[in-house]
């Protein structure tokens, strides 16, 4: 395609008697397009392109209801409208939404980088959903991320309270499989105790046994400093750009864990890092890490229910299940604050999880804990009474016939 100057350029320099080659140099064409226009005398007119619908085009009115909810990640949309049928790429979508978002504005800071096994960042996130009647519920995310290799943790509470802190610290050690050296804090209440006396920021008593018994050091980043523990911080603003927009439907708290940890695995620990440039799940495989003790710190703080004589125990209004053999004893219940409650026998031992229903007043059991119930009840017992027998006939003694033949003998003489 050239414009009518360079038409007009090509037939001036042609009359003055330069080569279709020099030509073709000089106005920087390929000579076979100089060659055509010296020999046209049309002046080179251009009918508009013909539109091409784009593959973009029949997601568009979806893409806008998903960013007008809130949900502006390029990479969960993307991921819906595949689903959908959409065949094109991701670069067609982050162009046709970056018309739609608001421009962000960031500060400069110097990044600091951890060796392997050395620190972790803990940090908390507030996240809202709607019940049937349009009630806000607020959940609180639980996000521990390794400094090194920036595997992530995620887990959803019911509260913050010490309680569920230290549950969620054990299960995401379970999860990794070890601990570090030590964990980064921001000033948060369970982990440091505000002193209006002398004005002083103390750890928490509590949470420093806890450290003491799992053998890690608690480091408190400066306040009012976020970016002083960035990691955690971009973990949580990926949970909430990345994971929350794609729940649509939340039916318990214990299934939405359960949908966090598929995530975890899939997407959040084997993406390609922005900033290392490489999966969280390869490079935590460098990560040198403490082991885990044995004992649970929490079994401390567990809550005891007498086994009633139907295997039930009543917690928080509602009923689960036990296994007949502790009938008449005490059980220990643990509840985690993330959508399940753990039953332990007297001795410590683990015996059951379960749900945490809905609502009031409901009945969860496990059918295993009843079977072979009816055969142990019926078990004989020793007795206690001596037991009444009727009065027993005379004995009746035998003898030989030869003894009565003797009596008959006598009777005739």
């Amino acid at each position: 395609m050239i414009e009518r100057e360079e038409f007009f350029m090509i037939k001036d320099l042609k009359c003055k008697g330069l080569s279709t080659t020099l030509i073709a140099e000089i106005c920087d064409l390929d000579r076979k397009t100089v060659s055509k226009w010296v020999k046209s005398q049309d002046i080179p007119t251009y009918k508009p392109r013909a539109l091409v619908k784009s593959k973009l085009d029949d997601y568009k009115d979806y893409i806008h209801s998903r960013m007008n909810e809130g949900c502006l990640n390029a990479t969960v949309i993307f991921d819906e409208i595949v689903l959908m049928g959409y065949t094109g790429k991701m670069t067609i979508l982050r162009v046709f939404m970056k018309n739609y978002r608001e421009p962000s504005q960031t500060r400069a800071t110097r990044r600091f980088e951890t060796p392997p096994g050395k620190q972790a960042q803990v940090d908390w996130g507030e996240f809202v959903a709607l019940d049937a009647e349009g009630k806000k519920i607020k959940y609180h995310a639980f996000v521990m991320i390794m400094g090194h290799s920036r595997k992530t943790y995620l887990e959803f509470t019911e509260n913050e309270k010490m309680e569920t802190l230290i549950g969620c610290h054990e299960r995401a050690f379970q999860y990794f499989g070890g601990l570090p050296e030590t964990i980064l804090y921001d000033n948060m209440k369970t982990v440091v105790k505000h002193s209006h006396e002398t004005g002083e920021n103390k750890w928490n008593q509590q949470f420093l046994s806890f450290c003491r018994h799992h053998d890690f050091t608690p480091v408190r980043c400066r306040p009012y400093n976020p970016r002083c523990k960035g990691k955690v911080e971009n973990g949580v603003k990926y949970v909430r750009r990345n994971f929350w927009p794609r729940i649509r439907v939340i039916t318990s708290l214990a299934d939405l864990n359960l949908q966090a940890l598929l995530w975890l695995d899939t997407i959040c620990n084997e993406r390609l890092h922005k900033t290392t440039h490489e999966k969280p799940n390869e490079a935590f495989k460098r990560e040198q890490l403490s082991l885990i003790n044995p004992t649970p710190f929490i079994e401390k703080m567990l809550h005891t229910r007498k086994v009633m004589h139907d295997c039930y125990i009543t917690f928080e209004t509602n009923l689960y299940s036990v296994p007949f053999i502790y009938v008449g004893m005490r059980v220990g219940v643990k509840d985690l604050h993330n959508g399940f409650v753990e039953i332990y026998a007297p001795n410590g031992d683990w015996i059951e999880r379960f749900e945490k229903p809905l609502g009031k007043y409901q009945k969860t059991s496990n059918k295993k804990h009843f079977e072979g119930m009816i055969a142990w009840s019926q078990k004989k017992v020793a007795c206690t009474a001596p037991k009444l027998i009727p009065d027993r006939p005379p004995k009746v003694h035998q003898r030989p016939l030869s003894v009565y033949d003797s009596f008959l003998t006598e009777v005739i003489s």
